[in-house]
């Protein structure tokens, strides 16, 4: 391969232009057009000039049996012994600069770069335990124990690569402030030296120019392992960034079907789609820097500005129309749902609710206008306990009725109100207690039934006020100390095992609240 076609190939793959070429070497962009097309070759400080540029050698560019100038260049770019000699180079004219220092420049040098240092310590505190701790919150939904494994990990991931950062930010400001100094003052004596032969003076002074301006090659292997690091961080940006879209999304979903409640929720939905779209965009950028594909810098620019736009106009379409919206605040001890359900007495019947703060407390109120066996439970649903109530458990032989919120339709109705309200312009917010007791009207035979099957499960705390009478549970009736959990029978007071190996023992002991049953099973043990 002839030389003008070496460079033509090395010109298009480092995305020169021939005008660029040429301001690069300082020629004009005809005398590049004429070494491609072989008709002349250049001069042979600008081939030094070429070779430092696309970094290969001499050899490479002007050897006519070597064709493949790609594997040239990747080969003098993972040449390790280049890259040892490189760094004693480095190590050696910064021995050689220091022994000819004074003593109060060495240790002016040696404190400006100890203060560089500290700054990029202090810096990289707050940047690697930051996005640390902000990329291990994202997966806070596995666990408090793996975010903290995760953190730790992280972050001393993060302060490696640190300290790579530290090291060629430090190495390079060192060369820059004083070794290329030394360099081109060791230049100049040389320019002093040979003034005898002032062509060969010009054309050495070229060749130690650009090798002295030209990075040393095991601060590229390092640049190149800050690049795997960089790319591995946007990996885990990409993955936080893709939850936050996937909530975006829902969040877009729930606010358009609120549009036809309230205007409000149109911009809502405006200003959510145009973050969407940011952090869509964020993904894409991210992934084709990942994988070094090329970006659309004008369409990613334009997407940009337009999602700024949508989203300044939403945003302040948001507030004009919250400012049109009255507040109205219910400070009412009581919430303002209620909801009831009728039940039929049976056999042990036991009515318990489940759920946050209700699953303890019960009023039992004496309608003796109420037929026998006939029940009336009521219960008041407070808008910060928006949670369905399920059973976690079931009493064995013992019939129980469970009151959720699910079963009375509470949260579905408070949300139709909540949108009746916003049709109106208004927002009530309710601030219910959210504890009250779970309310149970019958005549009083029914309530006294209704009150000793409790006991047979729970220990109580009674309190009469007339026709009110308040239950409070303190504690489960019976206990399985350790082993076996068994079967315990409420109504005749019993125990059953299946397993033949265990063996439980019974104990009583005196609460406040009544006598508490014990159960302490093991294994049967055979004598030796």
């Amino acid at each position: 391969m002839k030389f003008g076609d070496k460079l033509i190939e090395l010109r298009k793959k480092n995305g020169y232009s021939q005008e660029e070429l040429a301001e690069k070497l300082g020629v004009s962009r005809q005398s590049v057009s004429k070494w491609e097309s072989n008709n002349t070759y250049p001069e042979t400080d600008k081939i030094i000039q070429i070779a430092n540029l696309f970094d290969c050698s001499m050899d490479d560019l002007i050897n006519d049996k070597i064709t493949d100038v790609e594997s040239t260049q990747r080969k003098n770019r993972n040449n390790i012994k280049k890259i040892w000699n490189s760094f004693l180079d480095f190590i050696t004219t910064t021995v050689d600069m220091f022994s000819k220092m004074k003593f109060i420049e060495g240790l002016k040098c040696i404190i400006v770069m100890l203060l560089i240092l500290l700054v990029l310590h202090i810096f990289g505190n707050i940047i690697c335990k930051g996005v640390a701790s902000v990329i291990a919150n994202i997966f806070s939904f596995i666990s408090n124990d793996f975010v903290f494994t995760f953190r730790e990990i992280l972050k001393n991931i993060f302060f490696l690569l640190w300290y790579v950062i530290s090291a060629i930010i430090i190495i390079h400001a060192f060369k820059i402030k004083y070794l290329n100094n030394y360099t081109k003052t060791i230049i100049k004596d040389n320019k002093e030296e040979k003034v005898s032969n002032k062509e060969e003076t010009k054309k050495e002074e070229v060749v130690v120019k650009n090798e002295n301006e030209k990075p040393f090659e095991f601060l590229e292997v390092l640049a190149q392992i800050i690049v795997i690091f960089i790319k591995i961080m946007a990996g885990f940006i990409v993955l936080g960034t893709i939850c936050t879209s996937i909530g975006l999304v829902i969040a877009t979903v729930i606010t358009i079907a609120g549009i036809t409640a309230n205007i409000l929720f149109l911009w809502v939905s405006l200003l959510l789609i145009s973050a969407t779209i940011v952090s869509i965009e964020i993904i894409i950028l991210l992934i084709k820097f990942i994988f070094n594909k090329k970006v659309n810098v004008p369409l990613s620019i334009i997407t940009f500005i337009a999602c700024v736009v949508l989203s300044g106009l939403s945003l302040g379409m948001t507030v004009l129309q919250i400012r049109n919206i009255e507040v109205i605040e219910d400070n009412s001890p009581f919430n303002i749902i209620t909801k009831e359900m009728e039940l039929e007495y049976s056999e042990n019947l036991v009515v318990k609710s489940w759920g946050l703060g209700v699953d303890n407390q019960y009023k039992y109120i004496i309608d003796n206008s109420l037929e026998d066996n006939k029940i009336i439970v009521s219960r008041d649903i407070a808008e910060k306990y928006f949670k369905l109530y399920t059973v976690n458990r079931e009493i064995d032989h013992v019939p129980v009725i469970n009151v959720t919120e699910e079963s009375m339709g509470g949260p579905k109705e408070f949300f139709n109100l909540y949108l009746e309200n916003l049709k109106k312009n208004k927002l009530v917010t309710f601030n219910g207690y959210g504890n009250d007791p779970l309310v149970i009207k019958a005549n009083e035979s029914t309530i006294n039934k209704l009150i000793n099957n409790m006991k047979l499960l729970y220990l109580v705390e009674e309190h009469k006020d007339g026709d009110i009478i308040n239950i409070t549970i303190r504690d489960d009736k019976v206990h399985f100390i350790y082993g076996l959990n068994g079967e315990y029978y409420a109504i005749n007071d019993t125990i059953k095992y299946d397993v033949e190996d265990y063996t439980c023992k019974k104990e009583i002991e005196v609460t406040n609240y009544g006598e508490k049953i014990n159960y302490t099973c093991d294994y049967i043990r055979e004598e030796e």
